[in-house]
């Protein structure tokens, strides 16, 4: 469209999230107190809004850029925001494999293999399947042990709902893994296919979306008590199970039972509570 490779498809995405980017931003000059929560989904949202552009974008004859570094470019992009697509999911919905593999280990792995496995044979052979190829092995292996460890661990969790909140939880939860999946398995698969991509990719921050602007009040009861990223992931394994105990947070998080004592103590003062018997009264108060 317009003279370039973007598809209307494409087209249709990159308009919805710009007015969904338009409305989040003035949501937070408008929000009082901590707004990290919102943060967060303004850049979720600017991410899936830059991977749709620049796929849509690259790459384009027209373009005054030689179509090697157009490639180099639309990859990197597309890593950098799946990457933090994967960053929002394990801080929001309780991914386990943020407990066995960090994310600074991963996006260091990701960034060599995007120069080792992709921009040096494509300048090299300047053959972009071949390439392609190359470079999507180790992201396919890792999505699939990624996958591995979440149904190992979480999967019966994604049922028996308590109410309508975490029922829609989950299934964002579930949708947002499979747009991070369905990215390098469609590239492998089909090539450069724009509109399969970005449509499997988009619709699962659509569900995400959804569960923003529905349930805003409930997600921000979460983190409005100014928690730290390890602090939130504690307190929303006890919102999903009441009963939790600390032996079971220390397995599930990776983390010793000491240092899952100490966080409860961050969390209660933060949400200015006692004990766990109080944080899960005002828990049920939030209606969380």
């Amino acid at each position: 469209m317009f003279g370039s490779e973007i598809k209307f498809v494409t087209f249709i995405y990159i308009c919805t999230l710009l007015f969904i980017l338009v409305i989040v931003f003035v949501g937070i000059l408008k929000t009082k107190g901590n707004k990290n929560f919102n943060y967060k989904f303004f850049l979720l949202t600017l991410s899936v809004l830059l991977n749709n552009i620049s796929s849509g974008l690259f790459p384009d004859k027209n373009l005054k850029i030689n179509i090697l570094s157009q490639n180099i470019i639309a990859y990197t992009i597309g890593l950098v925001t799946i990457a933090y697509y994967a960053y929002y999911l394990s801080l929001y919905y309780n991914l386990t494999f943020r407990s066995y593999l960090k994310f600074n280990y991963i996006i260091i792995f990701l960034s060599v293999n995007l120069v080792v496995g992709f921009i040096i044979p494509y300048t090299i052979t300047d053959n972009l399947q071949i390439s392609r190829r190359i470079f999507l092995v180790f992201p396919v292996l890792l999505i699939f042990l990624l996958l591995y460890i979440i149904y190992k661990s979480q999967f019966s969790s994604y049922f028996g709902f308590k109410n309508k909140y975490e029922e829609f939880h989950s299934l964002a939860g579930l949708a947002g893994i499979i747009s991070v999946a369905s990215v390098p398995i469609t590239m492998l698969l089909l090539g450069d296919d724009q509109t399969v991509e970005q449509t499997l990719f988009t619709l699962g921050y659509f569900f995400i979306c959804i569960e923003y602007f529905l349930y805003k009040n409930s997600i921000q009861q979460v983190y409005s008590y100014d928690l730290t990223d390890r602090e939130s992931e504690i307190l929303n394994l006890i919102i999903n199970d009441k009963k939790i105990k600390y032996a079971e947070i220390s397995i599930k998080l990776n983390i010793s039972e000491k240092t899952v004592s100490t966080h409860l103590s961050n969390i209660y003062k933060k949400v200015d509570v006692k004990s766990k018997k109080e944080l899960i009264k005002r828990i049920n108060e939030k209606n969380l």
